[in-house]
């Protein structure tokens, strides 16, 4: 009895830990991919649309060819996720279109405020002293760094439209992180992808028509940087986190991905041009500590009780 339960003590430990890997790859993409929407030079509306149909026409082959069609109890099941889904993307890149990088990801950088008391109160998860302490130092880490930005970053004018935008993302992305990981105790992570990439999809065609975007405008280099889009941040990045939710708290994903905007601002200093400064600098190094002694310290914690799905299609 006892050998059963330090092996079932280790494998879970084990799947913390790749959780934890996951988040950390998915955080990756997300960070990289804001300067791939900015370089499109196209609406954020329209960069939305392509983004998610493109992502959802693949995921389906994908179901098709493995033979791991979602059912309808899957999609109805991932409406809700699949809508806020929608709805941050379409947010998000309408910000960028009013505000900078730098100054929307103050905004986003709230996320481990508002995801963590929810994460408590409704989803049983237990709140410590580390993840308190970590998000509060990656927070003001974040804040700083993107305040120490310097002035030539700024390539537009920040307005009432933009920071409205950036909060609703910030709600949107926040629901979207919650929903997922409540939804991905029941679905497999291929028909948790499907299923909220086209409800996504839906809702993002809805904005199209609300808005009367133009979607036939992109041509040339401007597809490569929306298949980058569709690809990295977006499949991949949203595939390694689902795959990681049951086996991380959101409580701690949500402060795990406070490395995206310190990616976020390298990525546009390559593509964009953007320069950082020192102070920027040794801001983004508080960052990254304070969610590596997180991480280190919660792949160390005791088992979370419910454990990693054993689902065959993952």
């Amino acid at each position: 009895m006892v050998m059963t339960d330090t092996r079932d003590d280790i494998t879970t430990t084990r799947a913390r830990r790749l959780g934890l890997l996951a988040v950390g790859m998915a955080t990756f993409c997300w960070g990289i991919g804001s300067s791939f929407g900015v370089k499109s030079d196209l609406p954020g509306v329209v960069v939305s649309f392509w983004r998610m149909w493109i992502a959802t026409v693949f995921l389906v082959v994908v179901a098709v060819a493995t033979r791991r069609v979602p059912s309808k109890a899957d999609i109805w099941r991932s409406a809700p996720m699949g809508i806020t889904f929608g709805m941050n993307i379409c947010a998000f890149f309408i910000t960028l279109e009013y505000i900078n990088i730098a100054v929307a990801l103050i905004i986003g950088a709230l996320t481990p405020v508002v995801a963590l008391p929810i994460a408590v109160a409704f989803m049983g998860e237990k709140l410590s002293a580390t993840k308190v302490g970590c998000a509060v130092v990656a927070v003001g880490g974040v804040v700083a760094a993107v305040l120490a930005a310097p002035s030539d970053t700024n390539t537009t004018d920040s307005t009432t439209a933009g920071y409205v935008w950036a909060v609703a993302s910030l709600f949107a992305w926040v629901a979207y992180l919650l929903m997922s990981k409540r939804a991905r105790r029941n679905v497999g992570t291929l028909n948790l992808m499907t299923c909220s990439t086209f409800w996504g999809a839906l809702t993002v065609s809805v904005i199209v028509v609300v808005t009367s975007a133009e979607i036939g405008q992109v041509e040339g280099m401007q597809w490569l940087w929306v298949v980058l889009l569709t690809f990295i941040p977006g499949l991949l990045g949203h595939a390694v986190y689902a795959w990681a939710q049951p086996r991380v708290d959101a409580s701690v994903s949500s402060v795990l991905i406070q490395a995206e905007p310190v990616l976020a601002s390298v990525t546009a200093w390559v593509l964009l041009d953007q320069t950082v400064s020192v102070p920027q600098s040794l801001s983004m190094l508080v960052v990254l500590g304070a969610l590596s002694v997180l991480a280190w310290r919660e792949s160390r914690e005791s088992p979370n009780p419910v454990l990693p799905d054993e689902d065959p299609r993952l």
